[in-house]
C-alpha cells in the first residue's frame, strides 16, 4: 500500500513538474543529498536512510527502516555573457522511498527532476551473512532534448568489520555508454571507509579511480567528518578532489559543510557544496526524511 501511494505521487510529480516554477540546470548526472553534499561527497561506507539509493545500495541491508524523503537544491555560478546569465544556476527537486524492513530483500527508488532532464535511481540489497551486504543499483536519465533514455548501474559490497570500522567496494556506472560519458557517467571504482570514534566523531575517506576519464587525473577522493554534538544533532564538513560534481555535470575540487537534526521519526538536513574549480559554483540542499 505504501509503495503504491508513493509511486502515484511520483507519477504526479513527474507529470506536473513544470508547476514548480522555471527549473534550470546543466547536464547533471547524479544526485547528492544534504548530508552527502556537506560531507564533500563522502559517506559511501555509511550512508544514512535514503542516501543508500544513490551512494551504496548494499548498505540498505543494514538499515531496517521504512523511509520517505524529499529534497530541494538550488545552485549558483558566476554570470556569463552579456545577458548576465549562467549555465550553472538553477534548482531541482528530489523524492525517494526505501523499504529496509522486508525479509526477502531491501529496496528503494528515487526521482530527481530539473528543467532539462528527469532521472530515476533504484537500488536493492541483501545481507548474505550477518555483517556483509550485497547491492545493485540502476540509474535512468531522461533528457528533455532527446527521446533516448540513458541508463547505467552500480554494484556494491559492504562490510561491517567492527564496531568502529565499516568498508565498501563499489563499481559505479558499470556500462559507461557514450551518451552517459557526455553527462559525466564514467565507470568509477570506489573504496569507502567509515571510522567511528566513540560515537562522537565519524570519519569518512573514499578514494576513487576513473580509468577512462578523458580529461584530468583518474584518481581522486572525497573526505568527510561528522561531529555528533548531541545524540540528535550533527555538524558535517567535507572536501573533494577530482570528484563528480552532480549539479554541474563536471569533475573538480571543492568543499562542503552542513548540519543535521534527527527528531523522532524525522530527519532534517542542510548541506552546502562549494566548487572551486574548474567552474566555481555553490549548491545548497535542504531535505526532510520520515522513517518508521
Amino acid at each position: 500500500m505504501h509503495l503504491r501511494l508513493f509511486l502515484t505521487a511520483l507519477l504526479i510529480f513527474w507529470s506536473l513538474g513544470g508547476l514548480f516554477g522555471p527549473l534550470e540546470s546543466v547536464l547533471a548526472s547524479d544526485f547528492h543529498s544534504p548530508r552527502t553534499a556537506a560531507l564533500g561527497g563522502a559517506g559511501h561506507a555509511g550512508p544514512m536512510l535514503n542516501d543508500t539509493i544513490y551512494l551504496n545500495p548494499s548498505y540498505a541491508a543494514f538499515s531496517p527502516t521504512y523511509s520517505i524523503g524529499g529534497n530541494y537544491q538550488w545552485f549558483n555560478g558566476p554570470s556569463a555573457g552579456p545577458d548576465q546569465e549562467s549555465p550553472y544556476r538553477g534548482h531541482l527537486w528530489n523524492l525517494s522511498i526505501q523499504d529496509g524492513r522486508s525479509a526477502l530483500f531491501q529496496a528503494g527508488v528515487g526521482l530527481t527532476q530539473s528543467s532539462n532532464f528527469r532521472m530515476i535511481h533504484v537500488g536493492a540489497a541483501k545481507s548474505v551473512v550477518r555483517r556483509i551486504g550485497l547491492g545493485i543499483g540502476g540509474k535512468f536519465v531522461f533528457p528533455n532534448d532527446t527521446r533516448k533514455m540513458i541508463q547505467d548501474g552500480m554494484v556494491s559490497v559492504s562490510g561491517i568489520v567492527s564496531d568502529w570500522l565499516q568498508v565498501v567496494g563499489i563499481v559505479d556506472n558499470m556500462v559507461e555508454t557514450p551518451e552517459g560519458r557526455e553527462r559525466g557517467l564514467y565507470r568509477e571504482f570506489i573504496l569507502g571507509t567509515k571510522i567511528n570514534v566513540q560515537g562522537i566523531v565519524l570519519l569518512y575517506f573514499d578514494p576513487h579511480w576513473v580509468p577512462h576519464l578523458a580529461d584530468g587525473p583518474s584518481y581522486g577522493h572525497e573526505t568527510g567528518i561528522e561531529f555528533s554534538l548531541m545524540s540528535d544533532l550533527f555538524l558535517r564538513f567535507g572536501a573533494f578532489r577530482n570528484s563528480n560534481l552532480p549539479f554541474e555535470g563536471l569533475r573538480g575540487r571543492g568543499y562542503g559543510a552542513g548540519i543535521g537534526w534527527i527528531a523522532p521519526k524525522t530527519s532534517f538536513d542542510y548541506g552546502m557544496s562549494r566548487v572551486l574549480s574548474p567552474q566555481p559554483a555553490t549548491a545548497h540542499v535542504v531535505g526532510m526524511t520520515l522513517f518508521f
